[in-house]
């Protein structure tokens, strides 16, 4: 899932950046793997830099999404989900009127993408045979998501062919 630049609020001693351990010290300006600037940040020890994604991608997104031929999903960032969370966030953190209303306005588009990507994802689940998740989509909600609703199915039809068994034949 990539990596965030994050601004140190403390020394937090060496971490692991690039596969390889870098003192970061307080004021420092690092990219740290997303999980760990997630984390850290949490914990009030950086502040996300970046990370979360503008609402002109996310409308971009969309576009893409709704112009995409044959059920296919389109092409967008593995870290979409996530990205547009901590947009959202940020966004509602400022409280400012200009932007809740720009919030707003990303949470409508993210419901239509989501909306759009889950209708292509369950015909993608019922239409695609053996193929693996990977080659369905690059999110990774959305890979745990077509194989949740590939066993589903799966189970579902196991059911429904074993009422026939009830049947003496």
């Amino acid at each position: 899932m990539g990596s965030v630049r994050v601004l140190a609020l403390r020394d937090l001693g060496r971490l692991p950046i690039d596969r390889e351990w870098i003192e970061v010290r307080r004021g420092d300006e690092v990219s740290l793997p997303l999980w760990l600037a997630l984390e850290l940040s949490r914990r009030g020890f950086v502040e996300l830099r970046e990370g979360g994604l503008r609402d002109t991608e996310l409308h971009r997104y969309q576009l893409l999404e709704r112009g995409s031929k044959g059920g296919k999903l389109a092409e967008v960032r593995e870290d979409v989900y996530l990205a547009a969370g901590l947009a959202l966030g940020k966004l509602y953190r400022e409280g400012s009127g200009e932007s809740l209303v720009k919030a707003d306005r990303m949470k409508s588009i993210l419901a239509n993408l989501l909306e759009m990507r889950l209708g292509k994802l369950v015909n993608a689940v019922i239409s695609v045979g053996d193929k693996q998740p990977s080659e369905i989509t690059s999110v990774l909600e959305e890979m745990l998501l077509f194989k949740l609703l590939r066993r589903a199915l799966e189970v579902w039809k196991s059911s429904v062919v074993g009422y026939a068994e009830l049947w003496p034949r």
